[in-house]
């Protein structure tokens, strides 16, 4: 069956909005199964999938917040190991989360250990690699122009983006660690990176010179996966990365 994707005019214009955009993702893989949702926030995005079937259980630091009706929230620091038993989900959403973790790298291990065999991660986070951010970080060091140094001096459990991360970065982690890349996508296109679309031809000729310096016949061809995501309008433009990964035990290099 054929899978209906956003259209341009739609990512131009923002018609999706990304809670949107997370159920439609994870209904593609079915809408029966357990879900973790981890960080859960208020519960927003939890009841919209319970909403849609998936048997939710949501996970965050500050439970308190939540307040999706019918749905359980544990206490979880996400850069510990995570208080499920191995296998026990057969989805994991984490929606701007991954930035705020002081060891993603364990943090994606541990959504290894708890899905089962083929199950689907989704991440979604803001996108780096747009030409906004690309601009913005040349100018002010920020991936905002409105960026600032993070705040060292409150105390507060959730915490800044303190680990930012764009799609070469996290593929690394989720292709070591037990996961496959399915999709790199957005919901909604950014103004001022679609304004500077006149940066792109000379961004997609830097990005294609690099990549020619790869020697490993099995990197080169990873490569061409990697290089169709990095320069395809998703990821030039859009605002928030999302990414799809299964879990294939293929995948794992690091024990």
């Amino acid at each position: 069956m054929a899978v209906k994707r956003d259209s341009t005019i739609s990512k131009i214009f923002g018609l999706k909005h990304p809670h949107g955009k997370v159920v439609e993702l994870l209904s593609r893989y079915g809408t029966e199964g357990r879900l973790l949702d981890a960080p859960a926030g208020t519960g927003a995005i939890s009841r919209k999938l319970k909403e849609s079937g998936f048997d939710v259980v949501a996970a965050d630091i500050n439970p308190q917040l939540f307040s999706a009706q019918g749905i359980r929230c544990e206490k979880t620091n996400l850069n510990q190991k995570l208080p499920f038993a191995d296998e026990t989900f057969d989805y994991i959403l984490c929606s701007n989360g991954i930035e705020h973790l002081e060891d993603p790298f364990l943090f994606v291990r541990e959504c290894y250990r708890i899905l089962r065999e083929g199950g689907e991660l989704l991440i979604t986070t803001p996108n780096i690699l747009n030409l906004k951010s690309r601009a913005a970080n040349l100018l002010v060091g920020f991936n905002l122009f409105t960026g600032r140094p993070y705040n060292e001096v409150d105390h507060y459990l959730g915490g800044d983006h303190i680990h930012l991360a764009n799609y070469y970065e996290l593929r690394i982690n989720l292709h070591r660690n037990g996961f496959r890349i399915l999709e790199a996508t957005t919901h909604e296109f950014s103004n001022t990176a679609m304004i500077l679309f006149f940066l792109f031809p000379f961004i997609y000729l830097a990005t294609y010179r690099a990549f020619r310096r790869e020697r490993s016949p099995m990197q080169r061809e990873r490569n061409k996966e990697i290089l169709n995501h990095v320069l395809s309008a998703d990821l030039i433009f859009g605002k928030k990365l999302f990414l799809v990964a299964e879990k294939d035990s293929r995948y794992v290099k690091i024990k």
